[in-house]
């Protein structure tokens, strides 16, 4: 599970509306007469209210509101106005699962995964990611097939892990298309196979993936299974940098310094790339090797870059830096 992006964890805006879209249709009316009574709820959190706006949603699910129980887990979830407790955050998700929502359902899976408010349970983790995949929510049926994958919790069973992850990626789950790609990258789980390992980086590379995009960029700039294509590789080794995947970040300012080293245009746009994320690593890289190397790469760019392009470049290191892309 990768728990830097906080699998199972929802970072949604408009309740109301996510609800009426994901739900099955099966329970089309329960929804309708529980989304009524929030509206105002919702309409006091789309204010950032958020006192006033979990006082009216914890009303509601005090009496069954499953939606209610869901926007309040959230709250807790995610630190809407007060402190992130994880543990609140599961309660408030077994009710609401107990209702029939699927996205509590996989919540409550990783709780169990986690081992937040209940003891750790894997086989509880996966009934629970399995009954919010049925209900059509897709990354449960990769968080589904990992575990039989990996055989925590679970009997093991390759076919039928990688099956769950295959259908959930074919639904659309970006999560999915991802950890496919880069088991059949590494040869994890399965056997090694490149050609897969592209054709699903193909699909989900992009800001959204940011680990994706950095894994594409590799083919292209060590010409696995192809030429090698320096412009294709820049453009998304710059996508993983730009989303703050800091993996990126040294990769991005050599390859960047090696082309404007051969280039007869466009060299200033490309000095200042290096400089920028060779800056970027230099001040926010979590490995000392890769600090090390930017600090050696911003020796050598500065023999050639103008002292007066340091102030504006710097700016932007620093609105890069503050920015919270996760």
């Amino acid at each position: 599970m990768n728990k830097k992006k906080k699998q199972g964890r929802l970072y949604l805006g408009f309740i109301f509306i996510f609800f009426t879209m994901i739900v099955r249709p099966c329970f089309s009316s329960g929804i309708d007469d529980w989304a009524a009574p929030i509206q105002d709820a919702q309409q006091l959190l789309d204010k950032k209210q958020y006192n006033a706006s979990l006082i009216a949603f914890k009303r509601q699910a005090d009496i069954g509101n499953g939606m209610a129980q869901f926007s309040v887990a959230l709250f807790y979830d995610l630190g809407w106005g007060i402190s992130i407790n994880r543990v609140i955050a599961c309660q408030w998700f077994q009710k609401a699962a107990l209702n029939n929502i699927p996205v509590a359902m996989q919540a409550l899976g990783q709780c169990y995964y986690e081992g937040l408010k209940v003891k750790k349970d894997r086989a509880l983790a996966y009934h629970w990611f399995m009954r919010a995949f049925e209900q059509g929510v897709a990354d449960a049926g990769c968080q589904a097939g990992e575990l039989l994958l990996s055989g925590k919790g679970v009997n093991l069973d390759i076919n039928s892990g990688e099956q769950l992850c295959l259908e959930a990626a074919m639904q659309g789950s970006i999560k999915a298309q991802a950890n496919l790609a880069q088991w059949y990258f590494s040869g994890q789980y399965f056997a090694r196979d490149y050609q897969q390992a592209f054709n699903w980086l193909q699909r989900v590379s992009s800001d959204k993936s940011p680990s994706s995009a950095f894994l594409l960029a590799k083919f292209y700039d060590q010409g696995i299974g192809m030429n090698v294509d320096q412009i294709k590789a820049l453009h998304w080794y710059e996508v993983a940098a730009s989303a703050q995947y800091n993996q990126a970040y040294i990769p991005t300012a050599l390859l960047y310094w090696q082309v404007f080293s051969t280039a007869k245009q466009h060299k200033d746009l490309l000095l200042a790339k290096s400089y920028l994320w060779a800056k970027v690593s230099a001040s926010s890289a979590p490995l000392s090797k890769d600090r090390k190397v930017a600090g050696q790469l911003l020796t050598q760019i500065m023999q050639y870059m103008p002292v007066t392009w340091q102030d504006e470049l710097n700016k932007k290191v620093l609105l890069h830096l503050s920015e919270n892309k996760y």
